[in-house]
């Protein structure tokens, strides 16, 4: 019998292959699944634990309270309000191309138009100001009425989109005073934002711009607080984890005398404009266009009046200044007035420079303070012809002399000998460039306010550095220009020799002309250090840091800056022929300081007046006094005002007849003094 072979069906065996690669894929996907649980709980628990609560934490922000600004005798200058503002978010009512977002965001804004008084596209504009963060809600309208955010408040399906606010806003009680010193506030930049410097603020934050508000930021600006809230998926608030208070920024008390500045502003802006009637001897009138007047503690360097004309208004700043505002104070025709011009202007100081000439003569050891010096109507050299301010020639006289005439020639003279003494030495000592760096010219004198300009005291490496910048163009211009004519032989000689220090450089540089340039706070805390025994100071408006209880935090010490190195006796020279300008027959302010009690209080003074072609010149005065006891230092430069004796210096008598309480017998206004182009 034959028994049969027991064969293994194949599609058995193929269904036996499927079962157990099907059960190992389950095993491997239970494996992994297993994995990722225990990485999740065990590796990563901590992680996403923390995530998880970090989902139900909110975070809200408060700003601090600015500190506030204040006079020397504890009046405001800047404080805070709150006010009641509207505010939208752009990201919801606007497009890219700041139209309306849908047909329910143009209802939106068509209601507001109306509720404002405004027209649709104002409304639009203030939404879509760019001034404003993108990141926060934009304010459309503030100071707004009660009633109209009530409206808001209870329709506020008619207005989504629209939020209201109470935010604080900047108040000037003394209205435009002291614009320039005070500053204002804008937005932090996105490009402020990406500064590490600002790495505490956030978009759509306040920051200081221009003056004070900028200068002592970090002080004024507070610390802002935190609270960390605890909220259930509703949004709902549950718990505070943690809650930090705001620290409001600290008062700033200034040196600044409040009723002086109002005065020094008022003297300012009158005698400017008073003295564009005055008519020139060329028959045309004075333009005036702009000015400065600087007040200093002598002995400190604290500002106590700080005056640029034509000025701003902060309050436009207030909740963003508006577009045809900027614009204007930015048209040419306005003659910048936002530049701060005591410490941002740049111009010759003329002769109130010949303080520091005088004193550069005397340790060259050209002169000493009796030698004579002859005074004629031009002083000849290499050629080239200078003219003194008087055509009549005078005799010969010392410094101090030299000073009340304020002589040209006389510093034409010892100038010219000096350079020809430097020129003889490998290494040529300069010595007028760094008596007037002595003096504070040529460099910032650190001042505590933004914006400040260290103007030009030229030298042989200036002139060379200068040339070499600019002697392409010269080259090319003279190429250009016709042949034989003047202006092609002074390029040419640019282009081949303008890099040379010459002597009619070392001349013009004597009477604070050719390319030396001062700020008028320069040429004040010259004339400071003269009146405080040869001691330099640091100007300085702040004066001391208080917290809001009124605690002092920090006081902001005087800090003398260097010494002019000038024995008594040179001093003395230099004092006592600024005392002749003012108190002597023949000095070139007395004739406007006739009638000033001089007696009472003596005053010591400098006029000047500054050539710029093709402008009218620059008039100066700088003074203190009293002269034999300084309290205080007053300088007025006037922008194409004329002569220093006719413009500047009669609103400098204004301003000392107000700090020594002096009443004139006639009415208090500008009265031109006598026209001496010195």
């Amino acid at each position: 019998m034959t028994r049969a072979l027991n064969v293994p069906d194949p599609q058995d065996r193929t269904t036996v292959l499927r079962l157990a690669f099907l059960g190992g894929l389950a095993v491997l996907l239970l494996a992994a699944l297993l994995a990722r649980l225990w990485f999740l709980q065990v590796l990563a628990g901590d992680r996403f634990a923390a995530l998880a609560d970090s989902t139900r934490l909110r975070t809200v922000v408060s700003a601090a309270p600015r500190g506030h600004v204040l006079a020397s005798d504890g009046r405001e200058l800047v404080r805070n309000r709150p006010a009641l503002a509207l505010v939208a978010d752009r990201q919801r009512l606007v497009d890219d191309a700041g139209r309306p977002r849908d047909d329910e965001s143009e209802r939106v804004v068509g209601r507001l138009a109306v509720l404002l008084g405004l027209e649709v596209d104002d409304v639009l504009g203030r939404i879509n100001d760019r001034r404003y963060s993108p990141f926060r809600p934009v304010p459309v309208a503030i100071d707004v009425p009660e009633e109209v955010l009530l409206s808001v408040r209870q329709n506020q399906e008619l207005f989504r989109g629209i939020g209201t606010d109470t935010i604080p806003v900047r108040e000037y009680p003394e209205g435009d005073l002291a614009a320039h010193l005070v500053g204002y506030l804008g937005q932090v930049s996105r490009e402020e934002l990406a500064d590490p410097a600002f790495a505490e603020y956030r978009g759509g934050d306040l920051v200081g711009r221009g003056g004070l508000e900028q200068a002592y930021e970090s002080d004024l600006r507070g610390r802002g607080g935190q609270q960390v809230l605890v909220v259930n998926r509703r949004g709902a608030v549950i718990d505070v984890q943690s809650d930090r208070a705001p620290v409001p920024g600290l008062d700033l008390v200034t040196w600044l005398d409040l009723d002086l500045q109002r005065e020094v502003e008022a003297a300012l802006a009158e005698g400017i404009v008073a003295s564009r009637s005055i008519l020139r001897s060329d028959g045309r009138l004075l333009p005036s266009t702009a000015g400065s007047a600087v007040v200093l503690d002598a002995r400190t360097g604290g500002v106590r009046a700080l005056a640029s004309f034509p000025s701003y208004d902060p309050r436009e700043f207030v909740g963003g200044v508006s577009v045809a505002y900027w614009e204007r104070v930015n048209d040419p025709a306005e003659y910048q007035p936002l530049t701060n011009r005591p410490i941002a202007g740049q111009y010759p100081p003329g002769s109130v420079f010949k303080v520091a000439s005088g004193a550069a003569m005397l340790e060259a050891g050209l002169v000493g303070p009796a030698t004579r010096v002859g005074c004629p109507a031009a002083y000849t050299a290499a050629d080239v012809t200078f003219r003194n301010w008087n055509p009549v020639g005078e005799g010969p006289m010392d410094l101090a002399t030299a000073l009340k005439r304020s002589c040209d020639t006389y510093f034409y003279d010892l100038s010219f000998r000096l350079w020809q003494q430097e020129q003889r030495q490998d290494e040529p000592d300069e010595v007028l460039q760094a008596v007037a760096r002595r003096f504070g010219f040529g460099g910032r004198l650190g001042i505590d306010l933004p914006g400040e300009q260290a103007g030009v005291v030229p030298s042989r490496e200036w002139r060379q550095e200068f040339w070499l910048r600019y002697r392409e163009g010269y080259c090319d211009r003279a190429e250009t220009a016709e042949p034989g004519s003047l202006a092609r032989e002074l390029l040419v000689d640019l282009c081949r020799f303008g890099g040379l220090w010459r002597g009619g450089d070392a001349v013009n540089l004597s009477i604070g002309q050719g390319d030396m340039l001062a700020t008028p706070l320069q040429v004040a805390a010259a004339y400071q250090a003269i009146a405080n025994d040869g001691v330099l100071m640091r100007p300085t408006v702040g004066r001391e840091l208080r917290d809001a209880e009124g605690t002092l935090v920090r006081t902001i010490e005087p800090e003398p800056l260097g010494d002019l190195g000038l024995g008594a006796a040179e001093l003395a020279a230099i004092r006592d022929g600024l005392e002749r300008v003012v108190m002597e027959p023949g000095g070139t302010a007395v004739g406007a300081f006739a009638g000033f009690p001089l007696d009472a209080v003596p005053v010591a003074g400098k006029t000047g007046t500054a050539e710029r072609d093709p402008r009218v010149p620059y008039a100066w005065f700088a003074a203190y006094a009293p002269a034999d006891a300084p309290e205080v230092v007053v300088v007025v430069s006037v922008e194409e005002g004329g002569g220093g004796s006719q413009t500047a210096a009669p609103i400098a008598r204004r301003i000392l007849e107000h700090v020594f309480g002096i009443e004139r017998t006639t009415e208090v206004g500008f009265v031109p003094g006598p026209e001496i182009l010195d």
